[in-house]
């Protein structure tokens, strides 16, 4: 019986909640929330779900911020034997080459799918519009970041794209790099159903 079939028989005794584990920065920390109740921990409680936030302020996939680079964090997000694994892209990489971007993407991304459980599903998203930073940044670091989530065989949202934030709207910032409660919310409302479509409950 492998672990899904293992997990799934569980919630139907017991009613157990599927698990997510969240890698990340300030964003995925929920930095601008009140009590860093961010998108993380908001679409986790519109799920119902068992939530793992592993957000560590100024870091990404080459920068370390105030810890070190989310491949650090691999081990951590594999303990809690998730069913679902976020990684939130960060433009706390922005001013890296691409190319070295595109390879870090891909060798954590490929990490994460080789270590975890096969029936583990990652969701990979991009980094977002800010007020703070210029939009060909943010367009800059998704191209590595789509590279790095296609050798890895795994699924990339590019959420700038997708405009589920607006810079030129002053009432969703905390301050010029941060969402504040409306725009994680906002985001919340947008992660919970891909959640949902991944693991089916």
């Amino acid at each position: 019986m492998g672990r899904r079939t293992q997990r799934w028989a569980m919630i139907a005794t017991a009613a157990e909640p599927p698990v997510v584990t969240f890698i990340g920065d300030s964003w995925t920390a929920g930095t601008g929330a009140s009590d860093w109740d961010g998108h993380a921990v908001q679409a986790c409680e519109r799920l119902g779900w068992e939530c793992h936030v592993l957000g560590v302020a100024g870091s990404g996939y080459l920068s370390t911020g105030l810890g070190a680079p989310f491949a650090e964090r691999i081990p951590r997000a594999l303990a809690a034997d998730p069913d679902v694994i976020v990684v939130q892209g960060s433009t706390n990489d922005y001013a890296q080459d691409p190319a070295s971007l595109a390879s870090a993407a891909s060798s954590t991304l490929t990490r994460l799918r080789t270590e975890a459980d096969p029936d583990t599903d990652i969701l990979v998203l991009g980094g977002s519009y800010t007020p703070g930073l210029a939009s060909p940044a943010v367009e800059g670091s998704t191209l590595p970041w789509q590279l790095g989530a296609a050798a890895a065989g795994v699924t990339f949202i590019d959420i700038a794209g997708q405009k589920w934030t607006d810079p030129s709207d002053p009432t969703i910032w905390a301050d010029p790099s941060h969402p504040d409660d409306r725009a994680h919310a906002r985001i919340a409302e947008r992660l919970a159903p891909l959640l949902r479509g991944l693991v089916g409950a």
